[in-house]
């Protein structure tokens, strides 16, 4: 479930205007893999050469935790992280929207 759950997010944000989505370390597994360490496909690595999507992004990732319950994630950015559990309120966004700016929230 997992696998099929981060193989759908990398391709929702294949889908935005980044350079690349990769799987994080560890070993990639086969398509449809059954009974596969979520740890090991829980992590996405997004490279961007331009910062306006950065916005762009948080929002897409927001919107993919809110679409099921119990999804979370973490995103790590320059030595800082920010955990989204489901941000619903404008102030949840706008706390998002300031981390993926550097801005310091």
């Amino acid at each position: 479930m997992a696998d099929e759950q981060i193989r759908r997010l990398r391709e929702e944000l294949l889908g935005l205007d980044v350079d690349a989505v990769e799987f994080g370390p560890g070993p990639t597994p086969p398509e449809g893999a059954k009974g596969v360490d979520a740890s090991t496909v829980t992590s996405l690595v997004v490279t961007l050469s331009s910062s306006p999507v950065l916005i762009i992004l948080g929002r897409t990732l927001r919107d993919w935790v809110n679409r099921a319950n119990g999804r979370s994630l973490i995103i790590r950015k320059d030595g800082r992280s920010l955990e989204i559990t489901g941000a619903r309120t404008r102030h949840d966004q706008e706390i998002i929207d300031a981390f993926m700016r550097d801005d310091q929230p």
